[in-house]
């Protein structure tokens, strides 16, 4: 087994001695120190809130307040009391009766207000109520709401009992804001966009019993006293206070007898003044360190360990037991009181870990972890434990901003920071409590992963991004930097519809949503059009066209909104009823959504107009943030409309949008054909043109020519030129490579997009394999030339690797888990879930997002390769653990390398799999489109190409009951062949009646599809069973499509050709290299026959079969 290697010590030690003599002055936080932050004699404060949660109807606002007596910014807390509940009750138009039929009786507000004083009395604990009749608008999904009307709006108290969502009466049909919390009303009603200054007015100081962990606490007794500070009002601060940020890494062992994760060491890295929006600050700047570590149960300390701490910079805390450590641990946070939390997946482990662990030991302070005061240890499993500290995963951030392969922190330490970190096995850590050397290595390790978090945390700019982010949606900070993207565009959509007086919609329970759409199956609607490619190699210019924001502009100038778009007749559960709406009336007022993406953009061309002329880094720094954030919330406004667990979900309105974002392209594809310019590609809003031309010059003129023709189209969709690929590779939909080549410079990029290459599942060696081809085919040499070094190449990467000369880092392959290991239904021939359950078992937490990390090894006695899955660790572990070479070979190496190479006419599969040492004759120059399958060439055109659209046959095994698809007369197994009758599953044969009964009935269901006769109109996307008089033109009003039929008889024709393929033994050629398939036909030729003798029966009854040679040309004279 070859050794895997580590990373050089030194790298990351001497960096951790580097920045551990840079050491803050031991600032102490006194707890009961006397704070001064009141003006004007106590008339009011300026509050920075960057954090809230509400309780039983009482409102909790965190944040900061400046201290005039200590000259620095501390943390206060400010209870709201006396929130109300806000409901509009909609009346019916007439009484119901008894059995709920409508009367001639019309309703009036005061048979609404009696109905619901009655219901109040008897069914409800609502103390009182007011209630007065306003004028209340609606656009949203709810039907048989009028556009504006007469509602009763109800107040009471939050702390009274929440009223029913879905009751009813007789005078009055539905009550709107039942569901809303008493944050989100305070955040809505008070403006409250993002962190920003307060000011709070008649309050009263709390002196004690505190009900927060904060240096100051103040309550208010009406919402009405916070209140936005005016950005022109020269008397507050309009600075972002600087935050108290804390890196925090704790270390954990297993403990085997109890199965959990106990804590050993702890690290924190304090900055007491961060300002997050100053480009200077990084992870060196002045910092404390604190460090607590423990003694093991069964373990002392080695000998000597304590002088040997002595010596350092940083002081050691060392504790007896665990819960010493983390008692020790909530007094530094308390002490250090940090507003903001930084960690790497701290969120999914270490969060998690520090919670249990204090809930099992009986930490009484263990609310320490957020601001709020807490007692009760139910309230350690909910989400907002840690409210009033920020919490900022790096893992999280890394997802959402940086575009990686593995959001680990080893990987992107190296990726962001050039840092090369060591990883220390879980099963080792008790090992480096055996000698003083290795225990203040541990020590090093755990404060230098406290280190990289943050350095991280300033790199991607996470704090001054998500804080923009916030303020422009007016949420929580702490959600965005969750990555709740869904959260941010809810908010900025309550902020928008409440400031125009729209009733919005309610709130729901996201799981019985969830299960409604999952049981309802609903069936998705189109998204971007994506135009099949004309696949090959390009030598000469590829020019690039891309839309700017498409969907946004198209929101913008097609003027769709909740208030403009009619969808009355829409109804998702019936198909026939699901047609896309209408584009608005050019004549209606433009809608809330198109204002507001104006807004957006415009503020955003304003950043960029001033990015142009400054000159000061630090501004420029903070510009581009700004920008950055105005683009990322103008594109992400699309997404709540087709997300169905989106409290804006409006289906009907996606489907619009993404209509015309097909019609736009297919459009812009037209005209630049209409010019005889070859577009071989297009994909949601962009397209490729080959313009056959070498000259640079030609191609910007193309580009402007096509531009300037599609922009004199529209009002405010925009197309621009995005680029010039010098050669491309176009393989499929999505995937592709393009050599790019800056103009200033000369210097050459290779973008990838989609293919193997970019994907995570591909081990290094793969990844190279496939770059270094990538270079050669992109290269100015000869194309002989460079086919000859990939050959050469190949040859000695095979050799290299069958001789050891690789180490195991280069054979791991990662995958990430979409749920639970234990919740994948095919766990079983999953490599990563099968790796990640063995993780679990070890104690090491998986969760969903996770990237997991195996290796395949030879396992004689396991069967198949998920069970041969191995971690990087447990190969460390078992010497006797072997990488499978020739799997890597065959399944790792030469797929990518045949994907690259298939347009590539001087390559030739065969040699390709010869210069890898695999055996040439399973690997022929055109194969079928399943991994599995052996089939026979066509001389003309290849299976491949001929049944690419078609269904495989995937019958059920009489024997095992398991689905497999059916791949020909010869499956591949190992390293031979068998026969394409015996069952993947079970190895068992599959007997011929029952192959023979699901293959009738395949065929027949293809026909019944067929007779259905569903026709579909290339424009608008109808779909519809009738026949316009005038032949294929669609019969929707304004379109001007053709229909075609959905499935045609040239579908039906190929799919029966297609079983003919699988079950054809007359046509296999003679020579030696079939000698195999032939001996399996002359074993199972009979059940062969009979198949293929039923898919000719239907073939004979299908007449696209037959040419009439008569009337082909009847025209013809003679």
């Amino acid at each position: 087994m070859p050794e895997i290697s580590s990373p050089k010590q030194q790298d990351w030690v001497n960096i951790h001695q580097s920045f551990s003599k840079n050491k803050f002055s031991n600032r102490i936080n006194s707890y009961n120190q006397k704070i001064e932050f009141e003006e004007k004699n106590g008339e009011y404060f300026l509050f920075y809130w960057i954090d809230a949660m509400e309780y039983k109807g009482v409102v909790y606002l965190i944040g900061k307040v400046y201290d005039k007596r200590n000259k620095k910014f501390e943390s206060c807390c400010v209870i709201v009391n006396n929130m109300m509940r806000n409901l509009f009750v909609l009346p019916r138009n007439y009484l119901l009766d008894e059995n709920g039929n409508e009367t001639e009786q019309k309703v009036g507000m005061e048979d609404v207000y009696k109905e619901l004083e009655e219901i109040r009395k008897k069914s409800t604990k609502i103390s009182f109520w007011k209630c007065k009749k306003v004028v209340r608008k609606y656009a949203f999904e709810e039907p048989d709401v009028h556009a504006e009307a007469d509602y009763l709006k109800v107040i009471y108290s939050f702390k009274d009992e929440q009223f029913p969502s879905d009751i009813t009466g007789k005078t009055f049909s539905r009550i709107f804001g039942t569901n809303t919390s008493a944050l989100e009303h305070l955040i809505i009603k008070r403006k409250l966009m993002g962190p920003c200054w307060i000011r709070v007015t008649n309050y009263n100081k709390r002196q004690g019993n505190f009900i927060s962990w904060c240096k100051a606490e103040v309550t208010v007794d009406s919402p009405k006293s916070i209140n936005v500070c005016d950005e022109k009002d020269p008397e507050i601060i309009k600075e972002i206070p600087p935050f108290v940020v804390m890196s925090l890494n704790v270390k954990t062992i297993l403990n085997t007898k109890k199965n959990a994760n106990e804590i050993i060491i702890a690290s924190a890295m304090v900055y007491p003044e961060v300002n997050i929006m100053d480009h200077n600050a990084n992870p060196r700047q002045d910092h404390n360190q604190f460090t607590i570590v423990r003694k093991l149960d069964d373990i002392p300390l080695p000998i000597g360990f304590k002088e040997l701490l002595n010596n350092r910079n940083k002081k050691v805390e060392v504790v007896q037991s665990e819960s010493a450590l983390l008692n020790y641990l909530m007094e530094i946070i308390q002490r250090q009181d940090p507003d903001i939390i930084v960690g790497h997946n701290f969120i999914g482990f270490h969060l998690d870990v520090l919670l249990h662990r204090m809930k099992q030991l009986n930490i009484t302070n263990w609310s320490r972890i957020g601001r709020l005061r807490r007692k009760d240890e139910s309230s350690i499993a909910e989400r907002n434990t840690a409210c009033g500290r920020l919490l900022c995963d790096t893992y999280y951030g890394a997802k959402d901003y940086v575009k990686s392969s593995n959001n680990g922190l080893t990987h992107l330490s190296k990726l962001l920071l050039n840092i090369k970190r060591e990883d220390i096995e879980p099963e080792k850590t008790y090992k480096y409590f055996l000698t003083k050397e290795q225990l203040i290595h541990l020590i090093q390790h755990t404060e230098f992963d406290s280190f990289l978090s943050s350095a991280l945390m300033f790199k991607i700019q996470l704090l001054p991004l998500t804080n923009q982010l916030t303020r422009l949606a007016g949420n929580l900070w702490s959600r965005t930097l969750c990555g709740a993207r869904a959260d941010r565009n809810e908010y900025l959509l309550l902020h928008e519809f409440h400031g125009k007086k729209f009733i919005c919609p309610d709130k729901y329970d996201y799981k019985k949503r969830q299960n409604s759409i999952e049981n309802k199956k609903k069936s998705t609607y189109s998204g971007g059009l994506v135009l099949e490619p004309k696949k090959g190699f390009y030598d000469k210019y590829i020019l690039l066209l891309d839309f700017n924001s498409l969907y946004p502009s198209i929101i913008q100038e097609y003027n769709i909104c909740f208030t403009t778009v009619d969808r009355k007749d829409f109804n998702e559960d019936d198909e026939e009823n699901n047609k896309i709406p209408e584009i608005p009336d050019q004549s209606l007022e433009i809608g809330v959504l198109p204002k507001l993406l104006k807004k957006l953009v415009q503020r955003r061309r304003q950043v960029k107009s001033i990015i142009k002329t400054c000159k000061d880094p630090a501004e420029l720094i903070s510009l581009d943030i700004r920008q950055k954030a105005l683009k990322l919330t103008a594109n992400s406004m699309y997404g709540c409309l087709g997300y169905s667990l989106s409290r804006f979900y409006a289906k009907p309105i996606a489907m619009l949008i993404t209509s015309k974002g097909r019609e736009i392209l297919q459009n812009t594809v037209d005209l630049a054909e209409q010019r005889s310019y070859d577009v071989i590609y297009g994909d949601t809003d962009s397209i490729m043109v080959n313009t056959n031309t070498d000259d640079l010059s030609k191609v910007k003129s193309i580009g402007n020519e096509i531009k300037k023709a599609v922009n004199e189209k529209y009002k405010l969709l925009e197309i621009e030129i995005d680029g010039y690929f010098r050669k491309m590779l176009l393989l499929r939909k999505k995937k592709y490579a393009a050599l790019i080549v800056d103009e200033s410079t000369g210097k050459k990029n290779i973008e990838k997009k989609g293919i193997d290459v970019v994907r995570r599942e591909w081990c290094t060696l793969s990844i190279n394999a496939s770059n270094f081809i990538l270079d050669q085919l992109f290269s100015d040499n000869d194309r002989e030339d460079s086919i000859e070094k990939i050959y050469n190449y190949l040859q000695r990467l095979s050799e290299d690797i069958k001789s050891n000369q690789y180490s195991a880092e280069n054979f791991i392959i990662n995958k990430s888990l979409s749920k639970n290991p234990e919740d994948y239904p095919d766990g079983k021939t999953q490599p990563h879930v099968q790796v990640a359950l063995r993780l679990k078992a070890r104690g090491i937490g998986c969760h969903p997002g996770d990237t997991i990390q195996y290796i395949i090894c030879k396992d004689d006695e396991k069967k198949s390769y998920a069970e041969k899955a191995y971690h990087p660790d447990e190969l460390k572990m078992d010497n006797k653990l072997e990488i499978d070479y020739e799997w890597y070979l065959n399944q790792q190496i030469l797929p990518p390398i045949l994907r690259l190479c298939e347009p590539i006419e001087e390559t030739d599969s065969y040699k390709l799999s010869k210069s890898l040492g695999l055996d040439p004759s399973k690997y022929q120059s055109n194969t079928f489109f399943s991994s599995n399958s052996d089939p026979i060439l066509d001389d003309n055109e290849s299976p491949e190409e001929m049944f690419k659209d078609v269904e495989r046959w995937n019958p059920i095994c009489y024997n095992c009951k398991q689905k497999n698809e059916f791949v020909g007369i010869v499956r591949k197994k190992n390293e031979g062949i068998q026969s394409g009758l015996k069952c993947p599953n079970c190895n068992e044969k599959m007997p011929c009646g029952s192959l023979a009964a699901q293959l009738h009935y395949a065929i027949r269901n293809y026909i019944r599809r067929y007779n259905n006769y569903v026709l579909n109109c290339d424009t608008c996307y109808t779909s519809t069973r009738q026949v316009d008089i005038y032949g294929r033109r669609c019969m929707e009003q304004d379109c001007d499509g053709n229909m075609t039929q959905m499935y045609s008889d040239k579908n039906l024709y190929t799919q029966l050709e297609y079983y003919l393929y699988l079950f054809n033994t007359k046509d296999i050629p003679s020579n030696g290299k079939f000698y195999p398939r032939l001996a399996i036909t002359k074993i199972d030729g009979d059940v062969f026959n009979e198949l293929y003798r039923i898919v000719e029966n239907y073939m004979e009854k299908n007449n696209r079969k037959y040419v009439n040679l008569k009337d082909l040309f009847k025209y013809c004279k003679t």
